[in-house]
């Protein structure tokens, strides 16, 4: 898993639900020929209220926009 320069993991194991604050961890299995790249959508689902949150891991040509 790679960070964005500052220390930070582009997608982590575990994410803060937008709804109700609890823990979302990720539903995604790594990818098996390498890391993560830019555009790959990752899911989460939260424990508690069971929101699943689908992700796009940030870089590549969409950021620049």
């Amino acid at each position: 898993m790679h960070d964005d320069g500052q220390g930070v993991a582009l997608v982590p194991e575990e994410i803060d639900c937008i709804d109700c604050g609890g823990r979302c961890y990720r539903l995604t299995f790594p990818p098996e020929e390498g890391d993560w790249e830019a555009g790959d959508v990752v899911a989460y689902r939260c424990e508690d209220c069971l929101d699943r949150w689908d992700l796009v891991v940030p870089g590549g040509d969409e950021d620049d926009r």
